[in-house]
């Protein structure tokens, strides 16, 4: 293995937390945590056989980050990389796995793009989520395909007994506005929520280069200096209804709405244009959960998601793409003498469509999985399989067989080994050939072999967890025309340490991992071989205020390994002060030192920014 555990990063691992809830410094706050994406069933985290994150509305409120992006930036394994602002491209790397890897769930449904594979995190607004589950490591044995790197899942804001409205509004840097709304409630065996807002940045140019590259053609000048903003618009809901004494009937629904503007390459030639991209993310899911016997619960899901673009690159260009999933899931938990059983059927129906044309726009899945899950005294015992029959490519079967142990009370060590796949998504199988090659129907899953161990210390007042990993992907695509080429290895360290010391919370994390093409034995693109993160937080009156600091080392931009992008620190701070019980003044600056840095070739980061906003919360 050519992992280098530099002195650097053992030190900050020795020193400091992850952003976790694994990293918990209290008994009271581990066994009010539970954690449900790593076996479908509400699990306690540290019962958890896998490496997992929660990241809950408080910590959201409390960092003040302004996108999903940035709060995934700082979680351990987890690397974002955008195209620029606010609201550009974004691609996410779970453990070094490839963006179209990482299944995004919203309240259970697949949202991920049927069309290109990768989830749309940046058009998902902060002000709508709940709680963010991130579970690292393959999944196709409870998820089925795209989870060949880890799941992250997002619940939406749900309603709690009483009435509880909110209403926050903010303004920072690049004409930055924020606006949002939310009002919550239930009583007896009614819950509900609403929460609307909007958001819009004039941003900053996202190309800081002024020339750029026209495929073969060389240089051009002509390319747009102006700012390019993001303007986004968003609501989501949810209604339940409790029936008897533990049935329930209730309804879930998120929307967004938003326009990214970007700059392009032209020809001299050609006219200046505002480049601009719109996007639209929705989801609707009822469920429906009927306690039929004191060990038997029954849950129908039904839903439906979308992901939508509207391209326009130039005047007289426009490119529409569309993706629809259609869900059904029926899954029964039963509570066994000994540990737990899952066994459920999953229906997934899955359209493209657009101006592009593909020759096939839909497939169908149809999945049977199984799980069991036990504890027995010290040991703790996770089964899995799950058999997809998909219409495009066949069958596939997956497992996943997780192991742990408590060696004392501080003490725990856990394992696994599990099998993953990944389907060609429809532009990689069908895009039509416009004389520089097309999809390729003949192409064949993506499989993974995954194989991990980890051990946790956690005495109640720090804790310390350290996590190997080695995912082998085989029949990995590649090129174009797609083929599959490539073999790739994923490997690598997770470190996590956390105290609370003298009223400060300090937290970190070092990720150590080796990304590489197994043919070339080049690094995987944008990948950093070496990365971490540290957080200060302190409570004081009515004061809360935070450092935190995350950077990584150079990747490489390019499969040929041949463009070099440098390495980087941004150090981030926070403040709130509680005016009064109902109102709080939140302040967030970010990128102190005005650190000049890219994460994709060309593409500029925002300089040294802050943002103030006012929180209103009746008690």
């Amino acid at each position: 293995m050519k992992i280098r555990l530099t002195v650097t990063a053992l030190a900050v691992a020795a020193a400091f937390p992850a952003f976790s809830q694994s990293a918990v410094t209290t008994d009271e706050a581990t066994l009010a945590t539970t954690f449900v994406t790593a076996t479908r069933q509400a699990q306690r985290v540290d019962q958890v056989l896998a490496s997992v994150e929660v990241i809950t509305r408080e910590e959201i409120e409390r960092a003040g980050h302004s996108t999903l992006t940035d709060v995934l930036k700082r979680v351990s394994g987890v690397r974002v990389v955008t195209n620029g602002g606010p609201g550009a491209n974004a691609s996410v790397f779970v453990r070094g796995a490839e963006s179209r890897h990482t299944l995004l769930l919203i309240d259970g449904l697949r949202v991920n793009s049927v069309n290109s594979g990768q989830p749309t995190l940046e058009a998902i607004p902060l002000a709508i989520i709940d709680r963010i589950e991130i579970l690292r490591g393959p999944a196709s044995a409870l998820y089925g395909s795209d989870a060949i790197g880890g799941v992250i899942q997002i619940f939406t804001r749900r309603g709690e007994t009483g009435f509880s409205p909110e209403l926050f509004v903010g303004y920072g840097s690049y004409d930055t506005v924020n606006l949002g709304a939310s009002v919550s409630g239930g009583h007896e065996r009614v819950r509900y929520s609403l929460s609307a807002g909007r958001e819009r940045t004039r941003g900053f140019n996202s190309k800081h280069d002024e020339t750029f590259w026209y495929s073969t053609w060389g240089p051009s000048t002509s390319y747009d200096s102006d700012r390019d903003g993001f303007n986004n618009a968003y609501m989501s809901g949810s209604l339940s209804v409790g029936f008897r004494e533990r049935d329930e009937i209730g309804i879930n629904l998120f929307h967004t709405q938003g326009r990214n503007e970007y700059d392009v390459s032209r020809l001299l030639t050609e006219p200046r244009f505002n480049s601009r991209l719109d996007k639209q993310v929705s989801s609707v899911g009822i469920f429906m959960r009927n306690e039929i016997t004191d060990i038997w619960t029954s849950t129908v899901r039904v839903g439906q998601s979308d992901d939508h673009l509207n391209n326009r690159p130039s005047a007289i260009e426009r490119n529409r793409i569309r993706s629809r999933q259609q869900q059904f899931v029926w899954q029964h938990d039963v509570t066994l003498p000994l540990g737990s059983l899952m066994a459920a059927y999953e229906y997934v129906r899955s359209e493209a469509g657009g101006d592009t044309g593909y020759v096939e726009d839909s497939r169908r899945v149809h999945a049977l999985l199984l799980g069991w899950s036990a504890s027995i005294g010290d040991h703790s015992v996770q089964l899995n399989v799950r058999h997809d029959d998909n219409s495009q490519f066949g069958s596939k079967t997956t497992g996943m067989l997780g192991y742990g142990y408590r060696i004392s009370p501080d003490w725990s060590v856990h394992g696994s080994i599990a099998t993953a796949f990944n389907a060609p998504t429809f532009n990689q199988l069908y895009w039509p050939d416009s004389g520089f090659g097309g999809g390729n129907p003949a192409l064949k899953p993506e499989r993974a072999l995954n194989r991990e161990l980890g051990v946790r210390w956690d005495d109640g007042f720090q804790s310390v967890e350290v996590t190997y990993y080695n995912n082998r992907v085989r029949d990995m695509i590649s090129g174009w025309p797609p083929q599959n080429l490539n073999q790739a290895k994923l490997e690598g360290f997770e470190i996590a340490y956390g105290t609370h010391l003298a009223g400060f919370d300090i937290r970190a994390g070092v990720d150590l991992i080796n990304a590489k093409d197994r043919v070339s034995g080049n690094r995987l693109p944008r990948r950093a071989r070496e990365s971490a993160f540290v957080q200060i937080e302190h409570s004081v009156g009515r004061w809360d205020w935070g450092v935190d600091w995350y950077g990584e080392r150079g990747r490489f931009e390019n499969v040929a390994n041949t463009v070099e992008l440098g390495g980087y620190g941004v150090l981030d701070a926070y403040a709130h002060y509680r005016v009064a019980p109902d109102w709080r003044i939140e302040f967030r600056a970010n990128n102190l030192l005005d650190k000049k840095y890219e994460l994709s070739r060309g593409y500029a980061t925002a300089g040294a920014n802050a943002f103030v906003g006012v929180r209103y919360t009746p008690r």
